[in-house]
């Protein structure tokens, strides 16, 4: 036990000399970009090494850099235009979506979507952020999507951080917050929490039926209840299979769970 102690402490010297190392180092290895918005856009243009590409990316992510709305406005359509390109690497193309997000470029919305809706992890995580930042309240479907059925961990957090973000009150995905204070990965848990105190501004503590009792949702085991929307049932000439259906619509009308289906997501798929 001393020995692993020991270790652990030679680890932490290590890491604090290797920081120090490039602190010292720091200011003589990094080009100087500039300070505005048009020296970080002529980099992010025409600089050869894309780590400054990607710095430069990054500081134009930053709201307080420009003068005015027009400054702003040309680096938004220019850093949808390098989206679009996709000819940047995956790192650069994720600090784009999230310079985006921070600069809350609603006109970047679309962009952004397809960036949720790419294969590749690192693109949905950032993705989803920022379309917490520049969607509209129908996204949250999108990031409910994302939070039931991402593969990645820091996919699904990342949608519910979101929804925190967008504020978006359906009772569909307060259900799902709710529920999700009770999955395994305390992680999700912790997020799920945030997010709703977000969106309600309140805080109901950290057990799900306190929430469940506060906002109003009944509960039958872990799974919340809100009033269905209607179900739609062809009115011409209904065959014997149409009438069964009514017949069960009419009976289940009122007990119907919540309509979380219309959130199952497809596939995320690479785009064409």
């Amino acid at each position: 036990m001393i020995a692993s102690g020991f270790r652990g402490v030679s680890r932490s010297f290590a890491a604090i000399a290797i920081a120090l190392a490039i602190l010292a180092q720091g200011p003589a290895c990094t080009p100087y970009l500039g300070t505005t918005s048009t020296s970080f856009l002529r980099h992010a243009r025409s600089n050869p090494d894309p780590n400054l590409r990607y710095l430069a990316y990054s500081k134009l992510g930053s709201p307080e850099l420009y003068d005015d709305d027009r400054e702003k406005e040309i680096a938004v359509d220019f850093l949808i235009k390098r989206y679009q390109e996709g000819r940047e690497p995956i790192a650069i193309r994720a600090m784009i979506i999230r310079s985006l997000g921070n600069l809350r470029a609603g006109r970047a919305r679309e962009v952004v979507l397809k960036a949720v809706g790419e294969s590749d992890s690192v693109l949905r995580v950032e993705g989803c952020r920022a379309l917490g930042k520049v969607g509209r309240p129908e996204d949250a479907t999108t990031l409910a999507r994302v939070m039931a059925t991402d593969t990645l961990e820091d996919g699904r957090i990342a949608a519910i951080e979101a929804l925190g973000v967008l504020k978006n009150q359906d009772p569909r995905i307060l259900v799902m917050l709710v529920d999700g204070m009770e999955n395994d990965d305390p992680a999700i848990r912790l997020e799920c929490v945030t997010s709703l105190r977000a969106i309600t501004g309140a805080d109901h503590g950290l057990l799900a039926a306190d929430w469940r009792r506060a906002l109003g949702l009944s509960s039958e085991g872990s799974t919340a209840q809100v009033k269905p929307a209607p179900i739609a049932v062809p009115a011409t000439r209904p065959g014997p299979f149409a009438r069964i259906a009514n017949a069960a619509a009419k009976g289940r009308a009122e007990t119907l769970q919540a309509p979380t289906s219309n959130l199952t997501p497809p596939k995320l798929t690479s785009p064409q």
